[in-house]
């Protein structure tokens, strides 16, 4: 069994995460840990014996390494992942793959000159009931889908953040739709090609709606606000033979019927991971308080990430991989948002 050596580019709260469940796996060697902070590379790859470099370049060259990981702010994304692309490596992108389409483009271009795979970390596609209810989608028995509903809206509390931090400034997170693209990914990674677009928000994008068209037929509707004293966050497809909605408040996905659960099943299949989403659900997100690591529901999908990484290097993972298959879908609505809506452009390039 093949034990791929890679090297993370980016050492923030996300991707010192994904070192630590990279380091853990078995099938992995955490061989060089990045950042253009190199005292938190060196203190990062202190706790795995790892080389720490601020040189993305090197990490790229390295001839030993199988995979790049890159979880750098949203707008440095294209960059290492060209550089490591470019030296034939395997290369995984936290989300999203881009802020500016047109660094999509050029990565997904990369990626196809190359040959090497090019994966995006859509973290709630490896959610275990979530990908229960895709494969129940995709098997065709709750029929021709007619509309899908996401929706993730709560306060997030920034008093005491650096007014400085990436995340403050929409020209590095891409704004909120783009940064916060979790759920529009879920309801376009179901949904398949979209046609049309428009969306509201308000003066401070603080509340915003989005509707599409789906080439099938369906209609898609996703809210997002980081401004709401409610809380909502969930997932509904409506299909010709029953619905299916996921509550991640109560960790659980109700499969229905005439208004009726026929059944239900958890979204993590472990207990405590489960129980973990529903505490972190319940809670007020703040912004720069990451310190304490990343709670026990999201190191689990991390591992699942990771466990689909290897099977993408092995060769073993099919065309609709949920780490490459309409990777970049939901950016392409999210650029055509930013445009004013109306028909969104194609991105070229397979889903490798």
């Amino acid at each position: 069994m093949t034990r791929y050596k890679v090297g993370v580019v980016g050492c923030g709260f996300f991707g010192s995460s994904l070192a630590r469940e990279l380091a853990a796996h078995p099938r992995f060697e955490l061989a060089m840990l990045c950042d253009r902070d190199f005292e938190r590379a060196k203190d990062v790859a202190a706790e795995f014996s790892a080389t720490p470099t601020d040189d993305h370049d090197a990490v790229a060259a390295h001839p030993e390494l199988a995979l790049v990981v890159v979880a750098t702010p949203n707008h440095a994304h294209a960059e290492p992942a060209i550089a490591a692309l470019e030296h034939g490596k395997a290369v995984f992108v936290e989300k999203p793959l881009a802020v500016e389409l047109v660094d999509a483009q050029n990565m997904i271009a990369s990626a196809d000159a190359s040959g090497s795979p090019l994966m995006v970390g859509h973290i709630m596609r490896m959610m275990p009931g979530v990908r229960r209810l895709a494969d129940l989608l995709a098997s065709g028995e709750l029929g021709e889908v007619a509309a899908i509903e996401t929706s993730r809206s709560r306060w997030i509390d920034t008093d005491g953040a650096d007014p400085q931090w990436w995340k403050l400034d929409k020209s590095r997170t891409g704004g909120e739709l783009t940064h916060e693209i979790h759920e529009l990914d879920l309801m376009c990674w179901l949904g398949g090609e979209v046609t049309a677009v428009s969306s509201i928000a308000t003066a401070d994008d603080g509340f915003r709606n989005t509707v599409v068209s789906f080439a099938g037929g369906a209609i898609g509707r996703h809210t997002i606000s980081t401004r709401s004293h409610t809380s909502s966050w969930e997932l509904t497809v409506d299909a010709a033979e029953g619905s299916v909605h996921a509550d991640f408040h109560t960790g659980r996905v109700s499969r229905l019927r005439g208004g009726r659960v026929e059944e239900s099943w958890p979204i993590f299949d472990v207990d405590a991971e489960n129980q973990s989403l529903i505490d972190s659900a319940s809670r007020t997100q703040k912004y720069n308080s990451g310190n304490g690591g990343s709670p026990l529901w999201m190191q689990a999908a991390i591992r699942h990430e990771i466990d689909e990484m290897a099977a993408v290097l092995d060769g073993k993972a099919d065309s609709g991989s949920p780490l490459t298959y309409a990777r970049e879908r939901a950016l392409v609505v999210a650029e055509q948002v930013r445009l004013g809506g109306g028909e969104p452009a194609a991105l070229s390039g397979s889903a490798k």
